[in-house]
């Protein structure tokens, strides 16, 4: 099964018109975006499991009853860094990176400090989600990466611990009827326990503004406090 639905995907980085079966109405107009993993090794290495593939995006366009198809890999600095080394230097959620072997003693003893400590991958492959007027390609960790809804470059990486005090968001955000975000991540600070984190980002801004709604503590005992 991982043979099947582990092989590496393509870029189709210019648009190419789809084939349809059927028909689809002329009033539908607007663009799909979909993201998930897409590259399932680098160079002689490979992940482990199916949730660590370097993220593909995916667009499909509809116009005029016509559908345009295009993917773009997205270009984080997991990305780059692995490409750059022609192997898999960034440890994923299933896949551990072990020193390099041509390494001298200390810089194989800082890899495995990283392990211990790390500092998350940005490879963002779950969601594409909206802040404001801006769309990011996400996942269950610090960093989104902003791309561009349109060409499906990679605009910026984007870390949530700049902007609001939390250490991992959801990927998966809510949206109400004025296109306001609404979005809950957790706070690891001192030695209180965890703190979930509920902010809003509104539907006008350009550029990240987090308004935190509320902090919510969770003890030992089961009982949730304000």
């Amino acid at each position: 099964m991982q043979a099947i639905i582990a092989r590496n995907g393509l870029e189709t980085p210019e648009p190419v018109k789809a084939e349809v079966k059927g028909s689809i109405p002329s009033w539908l107009e607007g663009t799909l975006l979909r993201n998930g993993p897409g590259l399932f090794s680098v160079g002689n290495s490979e992940y482990n499991h199916w949730f660590d593939g370097l993220s593909l995006i995916h667009s499909f366009t509809f116009d005029n009853g016509e559908v345009t198809y295009r993917s773009k890999f997205l270009k984080s600095e997991t990305y780059k860094r692995n490409i750059k080394a022609d192997r898999i230097v960034v440890s994923e959620f299933g896949t551990m990176v072990y020193p390099d072997p041509c390494k001298n003693i200390f810089a194989r003893a800082m890899t495995h400090f990283r392990n211990i400590i790390p500092d998350f991958t940005d490879n963002n492959l779950i969601n594409i989600i909206r802040y404001g007027q801006d769309w990011y390609a996400s996942s269950e960790v610090n960093y989104i990466n902003q791309i561009d809804p349109h060409t499906l470059e990679t605009v910026g990486r984007v870390n949530y611990r700049n902007h609001i005090a939390l250490n991992l968001a959801t990927a998966h955000p809510h949206y109400d009827q004025e296109g306001n975000t609404y979005n809950m991540g957790t706070a690891i600070i001192g030695l209180g326990g965890p703190k979930y984190v509920i902010f809003k980002v509104p539907a006008a801004d350009s550029g990240i503004v987090f308004r935190v709604m509320c902090f919510v503590s969770y003890n030992l005992h089961n009982k949730w406090f304000l």
